[in-house]
C-alpha cells in the first residue's frame, strides 16, 4: 500500500528534481552531471539545518513580504515542504549570528536611553 502514490505525490517528486514527470520512470540517487555536487551538496545542508530548526517562540508577528519573495517561499514549500514561518525565522536567526554589531549596537543604544 505505501508504494502506491498519488498523482500529486508523483508531481511533487518531479518538480524536487527539477524535471517533467514521466511514465515507468525510475528514480536515480545520482544528481545530473551537469548539476557541480559541491552546489548540490551545500544546498541539502541548507535544506538540512532549515528542516531541523526548531520554532520555540510563542509570540506571532505580522510581516509585509513582496509578491516575489512570497511566490517564492510557496514554491519552496511545495518543493521541500519547509513552512514560510522556519525559513523566516532561520534566516532571521542567522543574519543575527553573522551580525553581532546589531546586537551589541542596540544594547549599548538602550544603555544610554532616559527612561
Amino acid at each position: 500500500m505505501s508504494g502506491i502514490k498519488s498523482l500529486a505525490d508523483e508531481l511533487r517528486d518531479s518538480m524536487r528534481k527539477g524535471k517533467p514527470p514521466q511514465a515507468n520512470e525510475i528514480p536515480s540517487a545520482e544528481p545530473p552531471k551537469d548539476t557541480p555536487k559541491k552546489k548540490t551538496e551545500t544546498l541539502e545542508r541548507l535544506f538540512e539545518n532549515i528542516l531541523s530548526h526548531e520554532l520555540t517562540g510563542r509570540e506571532k508577528l505580522l510581516i509585509r513580504l513582496d509578491d516575489k519573495t512570497l511566490f517564492l517561499l510557496k514554491q519552496l514549500k511545495v518543493a521541500k515542504g519547509i513552512d514560510m514561518n522556519k525559513i523566516i525565522s532561520y534566516s532571521l536567526h542567522q543574519f543575527l549570528k553573522t551580525h553581532p554589531e546589531l546586537t551589541r549596537y542596540i544594547k549599548e543604544h538602550i544603555k544610554t536611553l532616559d527612561l
